[in-house]
């Protein structure tokens, strides 16, 4: 096998997803669950204040790549109407909204079967994502990719996003790996093929439905842009 540690995005390179959090019916069913809850937001009230919290946590911060966590957001929302939830309640509305968003969630289907033939070759499977843990952590459950990695750093939880080498970088130092016997696969040259480059690490380009086809650099070591990944050399055991 050409590498032990091989690390993962996930939406768009392992999971297909679509969301739409413009869709006016989203904010009119989270404003009819907090108000189920005791604070009362129409829809547009929420889709306001929602954006405006975001907004201003991001803007704390001078740093560009920055990640905010939505789980205080939710959170917020509830405490501006005067309502104290408990984590569980703030973990359960970022669920909610994150299910009345989601138009389609799915495992592509190859990834199982390459996850299988790795580990039986000895190989580290690993999980590098921009994403928020309140969202990512219950659809990997429900994906059934809760228990497939060895080790797994979300944007939300670092406080940086890609292509800041910080959170490479964290990954690598939490599960002991070298950058070298290490490659990155992802769908997105901006963030997942930049952030390999960051350090210094070989990198695979996958595209897939929601890759940016105008796009042509930053170029990876390995680029696949049309059929499935598991035939392409470096997954041969």
């Amino acid at each position: 096998m050409k590498y032990r540690n091989y690390i993962f995005d996930l939406y768009g390179t392992l999971v297909d997803i679509r969301t739409d959090e413009e869709d006016p019916a989203l904010w009119e069913k989270t404003a009819a669950w907090y108000a189920a809850l005791g604070a009362d937001w129409t829809g547009l009230e929420l889709r306001t204040a929602y954006l405006a919290h975001c907004r201003k946590r991001q803007e704390s911060r001078p740093d560009p790549f920055y990640e905010i966590e939505l789980r205080r957001v939710f959170k917020e929302l509830f405490e501006e109407k005067g309502v104290c939830p408990d984590a569980g309640l703030t973990d359960k509305t970022a669920v909610y909204f994150r299910t009345c968003s989601t138009r389609k969630l799915g495992v592509y289907p190859w990834v199982n079967g390459l996850f299988e033939r790795l580990r039986a070759g000895g190989a580290g499977l690993y999980l590098l994502s921009n994403a928020q843990a309140c969202f990512t952590r219950p659809e990997l459950r429900l994906l059934g990719l809760a228990d497939a990695f060895d080790g797994i750093v979300l944007s939300s939880d670092a406080e940086v996003r890609k292509p800041d080498p910080r959170i490479m970088r964290k990954l690598l130092e939490e599960n002991s790996l070298s950058v070298l016997g290490s490659v990155m696969i992802g769908n997105d040259r901006l963030t997942d093929v930049a952030v390999a480059r960051a350090v210094g690490m070989d990198c695979l380009y996958l595209e897939t439905e929601t890759s940016r086809r105008d796009l042509r650099e930053p170029r990876a070591d390995y680029e696949i842009l049309h059929g499935w990944p598991p035939d392409h050399g470096i997954f041969q055991v």
